[in-house]
């Protein structure tokens, strides 16, 4: 019978850490990461990959870490819909932290982000892309070695702690949201509300989250704010279909209308936040969404209720 695709092992009595490297196609990075973590560690880890969407295994990659005596031919790309509902301890995201898009894990117990920069979009003559590909496999491979190395296999890891040094010193404009104050604080509240999911490793939720604050003080008087962590709330996150932090949603009248997903500028969310002070009356009164299509015209914002 063919055992499931994160199922336990134990050597020697001591059950093996799962590790699950991510980045967009699972093609190149991650899939890099989860053979040369399997060959070095695979005594101490159970080692997966997947993507956010699906693409394919690279041949560069492929050959290139043939060239230090990994062969990952047999690799396939994976979605992490895969392993949704297994018990994966560590989390890897290892996507350009400049693309700012960082995919989460839901219920892992440990979430890191450690940016490469992506072969599949080198330029160049075919030699420099060749050395492209093997200058990551090689940052990749240090890292590993550097973070990992000496981890002992029966490392006890704690779930993330949500951090208090991000929070504005105001929390009445920016409420902290969970599962148990949601249909209070969102579905029942009368004024529009733009609610933030993020990740506390997510290197852009940290860059626009001073900018939100801004707004929450400049906007308060018409719309509320609030953020919600999208690893300790999952009931939430899986009711409204939250894949990629930060998203902004705004709700009207306990109802989303509107949602912004990645890496937007400050100035964007600006304009939502504009057209949300003058329009809020009507979106709630008639719990009608906002026609941001043609209130909104910049082509980087795709409505999706």
């Amino acid at each position: 019978m063919q055992q499931p695709i994160a199922t336990i092992k134990r050597d020697f009595g001591i059950m093996k850490k799962k590790i699950l490297f991510i980045c967009t196609h699972n093609a190149i990075r991650s899939q890099m990461a989860e053979g040369y973590m399997r060959a070095k560690y695979g005594d101490r880890y159970e080692v997966f990959s997947g993507g956010i969407e699906k693409g394919q295994v690279h041949p560069k990659a492929i050959v290139v870490m043939k060239e230090i005596g990994i062969d990952i031919s047999g690799h396939r790309s994976k979605l992490i819909d895969e392993f949704y509902g297994t018990d994966i301890d560590i989390v890897v995201t290892v996507c350009d932290s400049a693309k700012a898009t960082c995919p989460f894990f839901p219920g892992a117990k440990e979430e890191i982000h450690q940016g490469f920069s992506d072969p599949a979009a080198f330029t160049g003559s075919d030699e420099e892309i060749w050395a492209g590909f093997r200058r990551v496999r090689d940052e990749i491979t240090r890292w590993i070695d550097a973070k990992f190395g000496n981890a002992p296999a029966s490392l006890n890891i704690e779930p993330l702690k949500q951090e208090n040094t991000n929070l504005p010193q105001n929390q009445d404009l920016l409420v902290e949201l969970t599962d148990t104050i949601w249909e209070e604080t969102i579905e029942k509240q009368t004024r529009p509300i733009v609610v933030m999911f993020y990740s506390p490793s997510c290197p852009f939720c940290r860059q626009i989250e001073p900018y939100v604050v801004n707004y929450a003080k400049e906007f308060h008087e018409t719309i509320l704010f609030g953020h919600l962590n999208v690893l300790t709330n999952m009931s939430i996150i899986e009711r409204y279909g939250i894949r990629q932090t930060p998203t902004f949603k705004i709700f009207c009248s306990g109802k989303p209308v509107f949602e912004m997903v990645g890496a937007i500028y400050p100035t964007m969310l600006k304009k939502m936040l504009d057209v949300v002070q003058d329009h809020g009356k009507e979106c709630t009164s008639s719990s009608m969404a906002i026609d941001f299509e043609n209130l909104i015209t910049d082509s980087g914002m795709e409505k999706r209720i």
